[in-house]
């Protein structure tokens, strides 16, 4: 598995799960780019201790132009970005199945922001 490091591996990662691995993709870099820069700002508001540790001058915008940027994340943040990034991405979706897909990634995103680490 990648080590979700950079900007491109967030990107790759969040294919598999949206089972868009195949050109034409379904959905554009620069929209799961966007989403991963809104989980950024979704952290921001579950988490902010962990902005402060991370990103102490100012929130990252990450661009499907510099896909090999990295992401400066605990890797135990990384997977709940991946989820948030694919229960963004699939709102674009007009279809009922993909609403309930949606909401599971976007909740398994909070619970992993939201849980104590012993």
């Amino acid at each position: 598995m990648a080590t979700l490091g950079t900007v491109q591996q967030y990107v790759d990662r969040a294919r598999m799960l949206l089972q868009d691995r195949v050109e034409p993709f379904r959905y554009p870099d620069e929209d799961l780019v966007q989403a991963l820069n809104l989980s950024v700002l979704e952290m921001r508001r579950l988490r902010p201790d962990i902005m402060r540790a991370y990103f102490r001058e100012e929130l990252p915008e990450y661009s499907s132009t510099a896909m090999a940027t990295k992401v400066d994340l605990d890797a135990q943040y990384r997977v709940a970005v991946v989820y948030y990034m694919c229960g963004n991405i699939q709102l674009q979706d007009g279809e009922e199945a993909t609403d309930q897909r949606s909401a599971a990634f976007t909740n398994m995103f909070v619970r992993q922001m939201l849980a104590l680490q012993a």
